[in-house]
């Protein structure tokens, strides 16, 4: 049997061969089966039995997003009205649809880092976020790319996007086979790099799908 309590800025798991401390600063999200639970860090994770409803009113910089999962806000990197990708793991966290206009929500609030919205097409409705100063790969392969963008013309390591804080601006390398256009038709140089503004359009490979940077 298991124990659980809260600390100020960590919670502590009693358990009858260890105890843990787990700083509430690491939590990626935690998910619940009945009455266990498994909270998700970084470096691992850690089951004990409480009611997920106890951590939401306990731990208020996480949101619920699922009837079983609670969320680091700041750790989504995608979403796209069914589920969540968080950076650091390649689990893919799910949204009912209770939870999805809170989701949106949320998304479109000013916050620190950048964003990719899509605005048409397949992809609308596709949140991705980026830290500050972070850069993410998209492309069609799940291996290697952050984010995964699952249409015809788009290549396996189609281009790299990162966000810039100080400025508040963007910087996007191509390396496809189809090309990565901004505002529609202007299609950019192979492996040079292009500063862009929020504001801008962007198709990758085709038109099937709009994004906005934001």
């Amino acid at each position: 049997m298991s124990t659980l309590s809260f600390g100020t800025d960590s919670l502590h798991i009693v358990t009858k061969d260890a105890s843990s401390r787990i700083p509430i600063s690491d939590i990626l999200y935690i998910e619940s089966n009945n009455r266990m639970i498994t909270i998700h860090t970084p470096s691992g994770s850690y089951t004990c039995y409480e009611k997920l409803r106890t951590l939401e009113e306990h731990l208020p910089i996480l949101i619920r997003c699922h009837q079983s999962y609670l969320v680091l806000p700041s750790s989504i990197i995608s979403y796209d009205n069914q589920e969540l990708i968080l950076q650091g793991t390649s689990n893919r966290i799910p949204v009912s649809r209770q939870y999805q206009k809170k989701m949106r929500e949320y998304l479109q609030q000013k916050t620190s880092g950048g964003t990719l919205i899509g605005i048409s097409g397949t992809y609308a409705n596709y949140y991705i976020r980026l830290q500050d100063d972070q850069t993410i790969l998209l492309g069609r392969d799940a291996d290697i790319c952050d984010i995964i963008i699952q249409l015809p013309m788009v290549s396996r390591t189609h281009c790299t996007l990162t966000y810039h804080s100080d400025t508040h601006t963007y910087t996007i390398v191509d390396n496809s086979t189809n090309g990565t256009f901004i505002q529609h038709t202007t299609r950019l140089i192979p492996n040079q790099e292009y500063v862009l503004t929020p504001g801008t359009l962007l198709c990758f490979g085709d038109q099937t799908a709009v994004f906005q940077l934001r």
